[in-house]
């Protein structure tokens, strides 16, 4: 009886529209999350004139590229070698698409002449030919080369190898770092016998918390200023891990308040030294929420871009968000260049998403749950 009013309940029309409106929202904001990374992904791999035509098409022309046509062009200061010309002196000859950014200088392929027929080696500046004309290994590097020419652009144009790489160094110390200071942190916290000064160092620091890296930007770069540490690898790193470590210490104390004592008290009096009861027993048992900072720090740090671009005045320090951004001022109008580094710039934080979610949701849950 009891489970035919529960099957009856559950019929109820209030019911069925609180089930309704919840799935239409839940649909709806996955709709509106999903709906623009997947034109993110396809437009990049679009040319700037067809991103101009039509913002919505599929990528076409960069694709069906086996009958484009290219027009022979005379060497210019503008046009920058993809060679190295005093190691490499063989003669080149220089074309450009006629089709994909014709005149801007920015589709361009040196073809050896040594490799090519005799006919189109011959080719004087302003002939035109078809890249069917060309010998099949060439051919087909030209054809590969315009499939992910937004992304060898990116690249090698808007320079962001180098600020990818300075985007990992930032991301896996500094993520490290908080993870370890914030443990060590947590662990004087929680277990050492200084319970009143233990409260009020827990409660600045969750004080340091509500402070916004915003609201100090201006503090924090006058002071590294006078300390030599802006435009360094060192002091960016040395920023993340100050403005880390709040989230990371009071996750973990609360991680350790569930932790038994009688383990500590064991490990004493076996004779076991702090540093080898932190390593020995607190770093592997607090391993679900060492996840779980990282997993946030590692994110945050990723994304972040108003510190970096305080911070660093030089492209050698520049991390990949704010390569992103003056990707604009270096690239003009050219859309799918842009794309493609954002593309760059979200994909790398989006697989460590999917890759460790459950661990990220276990770690918070459970953190919750013992705190």
């Amino acid at each position: 009886m009891k489970k035919t009013r529960n099957i009856i309940k559950s019929y109820a029309p209030s019911a069925v529209a609180g089930r309704f409106i919840s799935y239409f929202i839940l649909i709806s904001w996955v709709l509106i999350t999903i709906i623009p990374l997947i034109w993110l992904g396809y437009s990049s791999l679009k040319s700037n004139e067809e991103l101009t035509r039509n913002i919505f098409a599929l990528p076409h022309d960069l694709f069906d590229n086996k009958k484009d046509e290219y027009v022979v062009v005379a060497p210019q200061l503008n046009i920058i070698p993809d060679y190295d010309v005093n190691k490499d002196r063989r003669e080149r000859l220089i074309i450009e698409s006629t089709s994909l950014s014709p005149g801007k200088r920015v589709m361009i392929f040196f073809l050896v002449k040594e490799d090519l027929p005799p006919e189109i080696a011959a080719m004087k500046p302003g002939d035109k030919l078809l890249l069917n004309q060309l010998p099949g290994k060439m051919r087909r590097k030209i054809s590969l080369n315009t499939m992910w020419f937004n992304y060898e652009a990116a690249f090698v144009r808007g320079g962001l190898g180098l600020k990818f790489v300075n985007s990992i160094i930032y991301t896996v110390i500094a993520t490290a770092l908080i993870i370890l200071f914030g443990l060590m942190a947590a662990f004087a916290i929680s277990k050492l016998p200084f319970k009143k000064i233990s409260a009020i160092i827990l409660a600045l620091i969750g004080f340091g918390y509500l402070i916004s890296q915003h609201q100090l930007i201006i503090p924090l770069f006058l002071m590294f200023s006078k300390a030599g540490l802006t435009d360094t690898r060192g002091g960016i790193i040395l920023a993340y891990i100050a403005f880390g470590l709040p989230v990371s210490v009071l996750l973990a104390s609360q991680y350790m308040d569930s932790l038994p004592g009688s383990l500590i008290e064991s490990a004493k009096m076996d004779g076991a030294a702090l540093f080898r009861i932190f390593f020995s027993i607190i770093v592997p048992m607090c391993s679900p929420v060492a996840v779980t900072i990282g997993i946030l720090s590692a994110l945050g740090i990723w994304n972040e871009f108003l510190m970096v671009l305080v911070l660093a005045s030089s492209e050698a320090t520049k991390s990949l968000p704010v390569g992103v951004f003056s990707f604009t001022s270096l690239t003009g109008t050219q859309l799918g260049w842009q794309l493609a580094a954002l593309v760059i710039a979200t994909l790398p934080a989006m697989i460590v998403y999917f890759l460790f979610q459950k661990r990220l949701t276990r770690g918070v849950v459970g953190g919750a749950v013992k705190g």
